[in-house]
């Protein structure tokens, strides 16, 4: 088996059986999906896809992700959102970017959000702002927070945020494999045994566990391992406000892990 995709998902079903018709339309069939979820539920359409379910415990989003890996039996592991939907050859490209270099830990691309769902993330406000006030803070958050460069991909800036390129279209102007500091959290990939090295998620990082993806990924890439984005490995993020997004909204929450993360920076 050469990748196992793993999908954490909570009160999406509707988003979660397109991703999965995504999946079933994939150009390489050489790979399986592991569903980590607290319930059951049927996920409708003839499957045509190996899957395997794991159970949620209810411990945080970090906690499901390691538990995803654990059980999966790819030589990689992909991990992407329940509201995702992956590009017919997202899977060969994957897989493609990863065995012909040795040296390539990990790789992202794409994880493109329709104009209309943009406003659905609140750290896309900096985006057409709207009045005065607006747009003077939206100013200072480009120029100050984002360097100044908000179509980077897969930076992390100075002030310890990350760079929201990946989600816009212009990142498929992007030329070849550039290397990058952490991959995109809803289309990531690593090497399987890579994760295993470095112990997997850190479980420390609490309830929808901002950052623990990017914490792997630093991780692996002290290894020595490269970390690329490439335009070819796309998905369309169709951002929900279903399901788990209710909890994205416990912004202490957010700032421990975030402050968890800029203390492993300077480990």
């Amino acid at each position: 088996m050469k990748l196992s995709v793993i999908i954490c998902t909570s009160g999406r079903e509707k988003a979660l059986k397109k991703c999965l018709e995504s999946l079933r339309k994939q150009s390489n069939p050489n790979f399986e999906v592991v569903i980590v979820r607290k319930g059951g539920g049927d996920l409708g359409g003839k499957q045509k896809l190996r899957i395997k379910f794991v159970k949620d415990p209810g411990e945080g989003l970090a906690k499901a992700r390691d538990l995803g890996w654990r059980a999966a039996s790819g030589k990689h592991v992909a991990w992407i959102d329940d509201d995702v939907v992956v590009h017919k050859d997202w899977v060969q490209k994957v897989i493609e970017r990863l065995e012909k270099d040795p040296n390539v830990g990990g790789v992202s691309g794409p994880c493109l959000v329709p104009e209309r769902l943009l406003t659905n993330r609140r750290v896309f406000f900096w985006y057409k702002p709207r009045g005065l006030g607006q747009k003077l803070l939206s100013f200072l958050w480009v120029k100050v927070v984002l360097a100044g460069k908000p179509y980077e991909v897969g930076r992390i800036y100075p002030w310890g945020w990350w760079s929201p390129g990946a989600n816009f279209k212009e990142s498929l102007k992007i030329k070849g494999l550039v290397e990058v500091d952490y991959l995109e959290a809803c289309n990531m990939t690593l090497r399987r045994e890579l994760v295993e090295k470095v112990g997997g998620f850190d479980l420390g990082y609490r309830g929808t566990s901002e950052w623990c993806e990017v914490d792997l990924a630093r991780r692996v890439k002290r290894l020595g391992k490269r970390l690329v984005f490439s335009c070819d490995v796309r998905v369309r993020h169709e951002v929900s406000q279903e399901g788990v997004y209710s909890q994205r909204q416990n912004y202490l929450e957010r700032g421990r892990n975030w402050v968890r993360f800029m203390r492993g920076s300077n480990e």
